[in-house]
């Protein structure tokens, strides 16, 4: 009777071993780099927000603390969608996206916040509708181009992505967030040319996009000062956008090693936002050349990972879905950045994963975490 149950609980043992084993385990070359950008971020955060929370709030940590409650909603949220099948998840996408809309049209009547209405309260904290729309475009967009994978060559299936990214952008653009259309659009325009759509389409709808956005710009005023600036920096750095000329002044004073986290000068004041849009510049002064490189190189990991694990996804909505993931963090890292350095005009666009913005963490954080789905079914196919 004792080599009976001896043997009864070693074939349990054996069965849930083999369970395991037959659940692989999350990419550590995609969480890691991100686990360890969300942790560095919010340490950067208290950083450069120190000051700022100290003089207008109510303590040097006001920031950090929300941030720190992000962080940990981001984790388990990350954790979460990394366990689920993405292809369980693949009927709800019109719903997600339908959600999405209506968040944009709820957020329009929020009162007015420095004149924007992009957030939604939720006690103390703020969700930006702008973020959840986006996570929830991109699910979509990879969920009806593995259906139509084929048929995106003609141009009337063409046609319903464009009403889709021109109701969205109307939206966004009464908030005010232009960053965010330019995003969508970016993002929409990489994903039809990896679904194989014929250039010419492409090539259509990405100057379609660029008069589209002169016009809002120059015809309808929007955020026209910006551009000015940035054309007066071209023309005379020292003269232009004062926000781009602090953080080129800030990156300079960090060379190589940087002043020591908490030692920068720029946070007094001088850059606005820097713990925001400009928190790249407060990281290449605190931490110097050395440090700014090894926040590029762990974006880099994830983004030629992500693109990796589309490569060798078992399906055509994980192959889209893990591309559409790896391409928006792609065109939101290059913008930020584009703006820090001063190759493109003033946005206002978080670094993903780095900045100060409970919002952009979450749903950043939940993509990651798709990616996970999508290469955990890879590894088990």
């Amino acid at each position: 009777m004792k080599n009976e149950d001896e043997y009864l609980k070693m074939s349990l043992l054996d069965s849930k071993r083999k369970r395991r084993r037959a659940v692989p385990s999350a990419d550590p070359s995609i969480w890691v780099p991100a686990v360890v950008l969300m942790a560095a971020g919010t340490i950067l955060v208290l950083s450069a927000s120190a000051i700022l929370a100290s003089d207008e709030f109510s303590g040097p940590a006001f920031f950090w603390i929300r941030q720190l409650i992000w962080l940990v909603a981001a984790m388990c949220a990350m954790y979460v969608c990394s366990r689920i099948d993405y292809r369980r998840l693949s009927r709800f996408a019109p719903l997600l996206l339908a959600l999405g809309f209506l968040a944009l049209v709820i957020v329009l009547g929020m009162t007015p916040v420095r004149g924007a209405r992009r957030w939604v309260g939720i006690g103390p904290l703020g969700v930006q509708p702008s973020e959840l729309f986006r996570l929830a475009y991109l699910f979509f967009l990879a969920y009806s181009l593995a259906r139509r994978q084929e048929r995106v060559r003609q141009p009337k299936y063409l046609i319903s992505y464009l009403v889709i990214l021109l109701t969205a952008s109307a939206l966004l653009l009464a908030q005010p967030s232009f960053s965010s259309v330019l995003c969508l659009w970016a993002t929409t325009i990489l994903l039809l040319w990896i679904a194989g759509t014929p250039k010419r389409y492409t090539i259509g709808i990405a100057g379609m996009s660029i008069v589209a956005a002169v016009i809002v710009v120059f015809g309808f005023g929007y955020k026209k000062s910006r551009v000015e600036n940035y054309a007066a920096m071209v023309a005379d750095p020292i003269e232009g956008c004062y926000q781009v000329r602090q953080a080129s002044i800030a990156m300079g004073v960090g060379g190589w090693i940087g002043s020591g986290l908490g030692s920068g000068w720029g946070k007094m004041r001088y850059i606005p936002d820097p713990h925001t849009d400009f928190i790249f510049a407060s990281i290449a002064e605190e931490t110097g050349l050395l440090g700014a490189l090894s926040i590029l190189f762990l974006y880099l990991i994830i983004i030629y990972r992500g693109f990796a694990v589309a490569a060798r996804a078992p399906d055509r909505f994980g192959f889209f879905l893990a591309a559409a993931v790896a391409s928006s963090l792609t065109v939101h890292v290059a913008m930020n950045l584009g703006v820090v350095l001063g190759l493109v005009p003033t946005t206002g666009l978080p670094l993903p994963l780095l900045s100060y913005g409970g919002s952009s963490l979450l749903f950043t954080a939940i993509g990651i975490g798709l990616l996970l789905s999508v290469s955990r079914e890879a590894n088990r196919a």
